[in-house]
């Protein structure tokens, strides 16, 4: 909607007329176009009037990069996404090997009698998916006492154990690593929940600052044309056109844009601090927007707007992978209340020698023991193990409640902003007539002072409705532009809009 009209005839094109002075005028205009929707609106192009000298001109597009580059909470999200990530390596090598060696040393004197004893044991643990866990081991124990031959115990193992019911399946046994992906996923959401947030809060931001530029602009020529009608009374006083006492009414409007300049110069610098803030930029640089105040005309089909969020939007999607970790979790817990039924096989090889390192060369010809069997624990008369499978079955119930929340929740925001557009559409488009006619007011004002059949107190006042009437439409478009913001964030479309890639 709209962009800064320039040229034309304003109110104040009678002025020269009375002060024989070329004199310039603009306003706040709406042009409406058809925009698709869920597309980025094309930029209009930048104005750097009114800019301060000095300042550093800023585009919306500029101001979204620095947020994405420098927003701390943007920061601190990447940071924790490197542990997040880390998280689900761990959980990826819960099948790799974990090796393990144990190793020590002790000295001991008993009854005048010195004994050194080494002992060193490595083993190897492979868990697969379905339950099995394999583990192969060595101890070898060296003991050596003064004055006496040193004696080399060495014995190699392997144990499986193989659970059949509790433990078992490779549904329970890959339910952390399944569970890890989830969350995984469920991280990269809330990264793109976080960017798009502080992307729309830096639109909001920016756009604040570009409508308190704005409201300066509307009060300094406010204050302009209170001057111009001091200086025509003046004008019309000597003449003996007016009474010298209708002069207090243009010095009172006078005053009155003055102190209504300084609340606009307040409200900028507040503006612009906030901006700074969110970019995390040096506080003291002084930027000026430069973007007009415009947005493109947007028709959303409802129907389109509802299928794009459930397929987008971030906090919903984050509620349905809640409900795949909740039935995950009931599955293992089930699995916990099964018996505990196991097989057990194993074998074992020792050797004796005088020497440590010599017992590994005699294992491959000692005697092999060899053992196979199953193992029953069956537990009686424990509550205690229901209650995983109780806490679990209310977690998904509970799950499933919070989705059902967010779908709701997710269908009024949805329709709520679909409507806001189509309603601020329209009084943007309303607001930009209201203030062509508050000029053709002033206008038709001004020459009827010059005919002396208006009074000082009538332009005064149409004056004020031609400033009102600039800033409700400067609000108006500003309020239709966020309401397209807003629609992009419901939807998770923000960064489909602004063609960003997030690094991750």
């Amino acid at each position: 909607m709209g962009g800064r009209h320039m040229g034309g005839r304003g109110p104040s094109c009678l002025l020269p007329a009375i002060l024989g002075v070329v004199l310039a005028a603009s306003g706040a205009a709406a042009q409406p176009r058809e925009r698709a929707p869920r597309t980025a609106a094309p930029a209009a192009p930048p104005s750097t009037r009114n800019m301060p000298e000095g300042s550093v001109p800023l585009t919306l597009p500029e101001a979204v990069f620095l947020a994405i580059r420098s927003n701390r909470s943007i920061r601190s999200q990447y940071l924790q996404r490197v542990a997040d990530r880390f998280s689900l390596r761990v959980a990826e090598a819960r099948f790799d090997p974990q090796y393990n060696i144990g190793a020590s040393t002790n000295r001991t004197r008993l009854s005048g009698v010195t004994t050194t004893t080494t002992l060193i044991n490595p083993t190897a643990t492979i868990l697969l998916p379905t339950g099995a866990q394999f583990t192969f081991g060595w101890q070898g124990s060296q003991s050596n006492i003064r004055n006496g031959r040193p004696q080399a115990v060495g014995q190699a193992t392997f144990q499986v154990i193989q659970p059949l019911l509790a433990g078992a399946g490779i549904d329970y046994n890959m339910a952390p690593t399944r569970i890890a992906r989830l969350q995984e996923i469920g991280s990269q959401l809330q990264l793109k929940a976080l960017v798009i947030d502080q992307i729309s809060q830096t639109i909001l931001g920016y756009r604040a600052l570009l409508q308190a530029q704005e409201q300066l602009r509307i009060s300094d020529e406010a204050l302009r044309r209170a001057r111009e009608l001091a200086s025509v009374n003046v004008a019309l006083a000597a003449a003996g056109r007016i009474a010298q006492v209708e002069l207090i009414q243009a010095e009172t409007s006078i005053a009155q844009q003055e102190l209504a300049l300084v609340g606009a110069r307040n409200a900028q610098q507040q503006a612009r601090l906030a901006l700074l803030t969110l970019l995390a930029v040096n506080q003291s640089q002084q930027i000026w927007a430069v973007e007009r105040p415009a947005a493109d005309s947007a028709r959303v089909p409802m129907e389109r707007a509802l299928n794009v969020a459930a397929d987008n939007q971030p906090d919903y999607l984050r509620s349905i992978l809640a409900i795949e970790v909740s039935r995950i979790n009931l599955d293992v817990a089930r699995n916990q209340r099964l018996w505990d039924l196991s097989l057990v096989a194993g074998s074992a090889a020792g050797s004796q020698t005088a020497d440590i390192a010599r017992t590994l060369e005699q294992l491959s010809s000692a005697r092999n023991d060899f053992n196979i069997g199953l193992r029953l624990n069956i537990p009686l008369g424990q509550i205690a193990r229901e209650a995983p499978e109780v806490q679990a079955t209310i977690g998904l119930r509970q799950a499933e409640i919070a989705r059902d929340a967010a779908r709701d929740r997710l269908r009024q925001q949805v329709e709520d902003t679909v409507r806001n557009i189509d309603a601020l559409r329209r009084q943007a488009e309303l607001a930009r007539r209201a203030r062509e006619l508050a000029g053709l007011q002033l206008e038709t004002e001004l020459v009827k002072l010059q005919a002396g059949r208006s009074s000082n107190f009538q332009v005064v006042s149409f004056q004020g409705f031609l400033q009102a009437a600039e800033s409700a439409e400067l609000a108006a478009v500003i309020a239709y532009a966020n309401s397209l913001t807003q629609l992009d964030q419901v939807l998770g479309t923000t960064l489909d809009t602004w063609r960003i890639a997030l690094n991750d």
